[in-house]
């Protein structure tokens, strides 16, 4: 693809991670015929299609948003005359069944970018097995297991800096909460190995892209 339209909503995770997309295309040599943004709660996205058709129309189209607004765009696109053959492609935001429920067939060959969550160490095994047990499904959520290991990080602050007064009370400092979180060192979680650094970035990020495939996400990369 050497031309693309990136697409956000306005705020800014979406707004940044659209805004990445196209510095790193123009980058790689290609053209960024559009940047536009959708409402917040917009249900018909054929004026914005329609602009975006016109500006190429491109064939490659990137809207990093959630799943309602990005239902609709998915939905809508092949609609639109001159967006018949654009690549769609989505991240974090719409990875969930509620988006596939949402866009039935036309979501069918799109791409989205999220969380690699191919662990396979024990941990990730007894959670799995902990949370189909105690919801009677898989987890729906891209982010599940990095909750997971957000949550016992703050456990274990809160292990280390908790004051029990005599009479049962607990209380947690909040500045000795802060500063226990933000010490965290070699923690192994569900994610890898947590340290937190100078700037509070504690994750062993890992991406992966997948594609919509007989209606459901399959890890294509890396």
């Amino acid at each position: 693809a050497r031309t693309a339209v990136a697409i956000h909503d306005g705020d800014p995770y979406t707004e940044g991670l659209a805004t990445v997309f196209a510095d790193s295309f123009t980058e790689m040599g290609g053209e960024i015929v559009a940047f536009e943004a959708a409402g917040k709660g917009d249900t018909d996205m054929r004026p914005l299609l329609k602009t975006v058709a016109e500006a190429g129309p491109p064939e490659f189209l990137y809207y990093p948003i959630f799943i309602a607004e990005g239902a609709a765009i998915t939905t809508q696109a092949g609609e639109v005359a001159g967006l018949e053959n654009t690549i769609l492609s989505g991240a974090d935001g719409i990875q969930s069944p509620s988006f596939l429920e949402a866009s039935g067939e036309s979501a069918e060959g799109m791409y989205v970018s999220g969380p690699d969550l191919s662990f396979s160490n024990a941990l990730y095994q007894d959670f799995l097995a902990a949370y189909q047990e105690s919801f009677g499904t898989e987890p729906t959520a891209p982010f599940h297991a990095h909750s997971f290991d957000a949550a016992y990080m703050l456990f274990d602050a809160i292990e280390k800096v908790a004051v029990v007064e005599d009479n049962g009370t607990i209380h947690i400092p909040r500045q000795a909460l802060r500063d226990a979180l933000f010490a965290t060192a070699g923690m192994e979680g569900i994610t890898g190995t947590i340290t937190c650094d100078e700037n509070g970035d504690c994750a062993d990020p890992k991406i992966s892209v997948s594609q919509v495939q007989n209606g459901a996400f399959e890890r294509i990369w890396p």
